[in-house]
């Protein structure tokens, strides 16, 4: 086992506690668990299909890239010392608030620098009128105090509006001890960037745009990107421009920090930043045509091969002529594997009245299953072969689950299934408790639920939404039958299961499929963050680009409303005080827009065409935070474990 640095050992379990991760913990507090090598199995798949309602309202089709940037009100400044050490300022102005992240907190040595130049060491600051300082993993600290028990090399400083003067944050070392400062300035002004396109491929730009809120304008931009292979390198714009380029030079998780300086509308200056995952995989070959060929009431729709050995979610829009005007006639998609094909029943051309002959496909694309990367789109395909044999069937009266999904045993793919998972579930009609991302354990009080209950277990992992639904299918297969309870991620992993794969949940009786809470199903800005403080420090379980804010859009995307209306789901956040500023954890509250529960933003957990359950104050997303952790809610539990599918 590889030996850890001083720093890394000190700087991991910190950022476990401060960034409580998604699902459990943002970072985790201990490096991934290693299991044997997974082995290919056939796994049956469905044939996902969505009336023309789903494309006509936007639920199958992809997101305006515009629409899924990241919005900051702070900054995450380097703090960058020569190897012999020296002193690192930075101004901090009226209202600003900072946490200091030292990779070493033995190595800094910090003070406040009055702007009459008096300093004073951060252990005197609670002496000066209007500033707090304190540390703690989730409490609030009130001014003029400190909380007691503090463990963590993390501090937290709150300057309160009592003077026109800014003060000046002053870092001092012996030697190079990298860190970070997040500083909030205080003001109405906010950064929003977003990637200008979907697909992220190896050798193509990567551009990522962003705005100034309230007529500010950007003077500067530029980017510090990290690559997979962990080389950080520098982009800069042009003056005034504030577009940041860069070229990804090998595959994986590229973790992006965006960094914009620029006046606001009396002239002052403003310094943001943003944080992203940008996951990047070689271009996949183009569709070609759309070959159809009849096999009774079904066509079989096949298109030019994609990478051998890769899997992909290949989806499709079915357009066709009624009274000489096209209309959508269904949406499609599949798991496939190398070999690109969609079936497409007729009983959907019946429903529309189109002519058989005038079919075509539109907005085709692939995702690359494990990432969601865009890696092919096309506009249109015409459809190649005759469909003059198709016999029309009548048209059904209702939509039956069969057009929506398939039969059982029509395709497979092939796709890697873990051997060393926990085999301790026994056979039965059961509920699945699942956590999520990086989680140390079940989130749920175990207590609160009664009747077969099975407990998911992987812990320290992190997987996509394709490779954890797996892995629920694998550590489900002695059941006859199951539902979900699933805790952050797990409810994503658990609905992409649902969708794209047979399982033992297409023969759960009873009343609620899904029932998820604090599940990011629009994703979480902390993705990005995470990405950026765990690449400095060594620590956690690694960036997941399904949970970035770009990354979840577009798996939702894939998501019909079918199966969207299996799930019911509740968010939750911090009890909102009188005169008190509230929050469930003292860092995540300078990434995230309010109110959150610590990890998710009550707007992002939203899932259009689910059961919303409600939102309710009190409940953070994991233990360790200022209020109790959302897993433990008896009352919440009970209902989950009462109207759940078995």
């Amino acid at each position: 086992m590889q030996k850890l640095t001083r720093t890394q050992a000190l700087i991991g379990p910190m950022l476990g506690r401060v960034l409580a991760p998604l699902c459990g913990l943002l970072l985790g507090l201990a490096s991934p668990t290693l299991s044997a090598e997974p082995l290919l199995h056939d796994v049956a798949t469905k044939q996902v299909a969505a009336p023309p309602g789903d494309i006509l309202s936007g639920v199958v089709r992809l997101p305006e890239p515009e629409d899924l940037g990241v919005v900051s009100r702070s900054a995450l400044i380097p703090v960058e010392l020569p190897p012999g050490g020296g002193v690192w300022t930075r101004s901090l102005a009226n209202g600003a608030r900072a946490v200091l992240f030292p990779g070493d907190p033995d190595a800094w040595s910090v003070s406040l620098l009055s702007p009459d130049g008096i300093e004073r060491p951060l252990a005197q600051c609670d002496e000066i009128p209007g500033v707090t300082v304190g540390a703690g993993t989730g409490g609030w600290i009130a001014p003029g105090r400190t909380l007691e028990g503090i463990t963590l090399p993390m501090h937290r400083h709150d300057r309160q509006p009592v003077a026109t003067e800014s003060w000046t944050l002053r870092i001092a070392s012996d030697r190079d001890a990298p860190g970070f400062v997040l500083i909030e300035p205080g003001g109405a002004t906010e950064l929003y960037t977003y990637t200008q396109d979907l697909a992220a491929i190896v050798g193509s730009p990567v551009v990522l745009r962003s705005e100034l809120s309230n007529n500010a304008q950007v003077v500067r931009a530029w980017g510090d990107v990290r690559s997979p292979s962990g080389v950080t390198r520098r982009v800069e714009s042009g003056p005034g421009n504030a577009a940041v380029s860069f070229v990804p030079d090998e595959p994986g998780p590229h973790a992006v920090r965006v960094h914009v300086v620029g006046r606001d509308a009396a002239g002052e200056r403003i310094e943001l930043t943003t944080q992203h995952v940008v996951h990047a995989e070689e271009a996949a070959p183009g569709f070609g045509a759309a070959r159809a060929r009849i096999a009774g009431t079904l066509i079989e729709l096949s298109m030019q091969a994609g990478h051998p050995g890769r899997r992909s979610i290949v989806g499709a829009e079915v357009w066709g002529a009624r009274g000489g005007v096209m209309t959508p006639v269904c949406w499609l998609a599949r798991v496939c594997d190398s070999e690109r094909s969609l079936t497409l029943d007729a009983r959907w051309i019946a429903l529309a009245g189109v002519d058989p002959g005038s079919l075509e496909l539109r907005n085709v694309r692939a995702h690359d299953v494990d990432s969601m990367t865009l890696v092919a789109f096309e506009p249109a395909l015409a459809l190649e072969g005759t469909l003059a044999g198709l016999a029309v069937p009548e048209a059904p009266e209702r939509i039956t689950d069969d057009m929506l999904r398939g039969a059982p045993g029509r395709t497979s793919v092939r796709a890697p299934m873990s051997t060393a998972s926990s085999r301790a579930v026994q056979p039965g009609h059961r509920l699945m408790l699942i956590h999520g991302y990086c989680s140390s354990g079940n989130p749920f009080t175990t207590s609160h639920f009664s009747g077969d209950i099975a407990v998911f277990s992987d812990v320290n992992r992190n997987r996509s939404h394709d490779a954890f639904a797996l892995e629920i299918l694998s550590q489900s297969s002695p059941m006859k039958s199951f539902g979900v309870a699933g805790h952050s991620q797990g409810g994503m992993a658990a609905l992409h299961l649902s969708t794209f794969y047979w399982s033992g949940m297409d023969w759960a009786k009873g009343d609620r499929l899904i029932q998820t809470v604090g599940t990011p199903y629009q994703g979480t800005p902390l993705a990005g963050n995470a990405a950026v403080l765990g690449d400095l420090f060594g620590a956690g379980c690694g960036s997941n680009g399904d949970l970035s804010t770009s990354g979840a859009v577009q798996w939702l995307s894939t998501i019909p409303s079918a199966s969207r209306s299996n799930v019911w789901y509740w968010t939750t956040s911090f009890e909102d005080r009188p005169f008190q500023f509230d929050f469930c954890n003292i860092v995540s509250d300078l990434l995230l827009s309010d109110p959150d529960d610590g990890v998710i933003e009550r707007d992002r957990g939203q899932l259009p065409g689910a059961t919303n359950r409600g939102h309710r104050e009190g409940w953070c997303h994991t233990t360790g935070m200022r209020d109790p952790a959302q897993g433990t809610d008896s009352s919440r539990n009970s209902e989950i474990n009462q109207r759940a599918r078995r």
